[in-house]
């Protein structure tokens, strides 16, 4: 009788444990054209950046390029872009074009967590 309560108490507590996470994070399945949609966004929103950050710093397109670290790369984003086009350019930049290429990283990372939800309507 005390091993089936045991065993009650065990499953109970597992399904309270699994739960919230399954809640927490709903599983959401795109359609083939909601994927490529999010793909093109994401390159236009990448292209929206590396345009204002060739206008900002009045470097090319292939400095600025270099100046990105990879995906999945260990390092700070803008500080890396910072140095990387102040080497390449051999000019400090002001205060004021960090603060604008600081803008339009944000400005980046808030249209590519919008858009998921972008997505999901269309």
């Amino acid at each position: 009788m005390t091993v089936s309560f045991l065993r009650a108490g065990l499953v109970v507590l597992t399904l309270g444990a699994c739960v919230p996470a399954a809640v927490a994070a709903p599983a959401v399945l795109l359609t083939p054209v909601q994927m490529a949609f999010m793909q093109a966004e994401t390159r236009r929103i990448d292209e929206t950046f590396i345009q204002k950050l060739m206008t900002v710093s009045g470097a090319t397109r292939e400095q600025v390029l270099r100046a990105i670290p990879a995906k999945g790369r260990l390092t700070e984003r803008m500080a890396r872009i910072y140095s990387s086009l102040e080497s390449d350019l051999k000019v400090q930049l002001t205060p004021e074009q960090k603060a604008l290429m600081f803008a339009a990283d944000e400005e980046r990372k808030q249209a590519l967590k919008d858009l998921p939800a972008q997505a999901a309507t269309k």
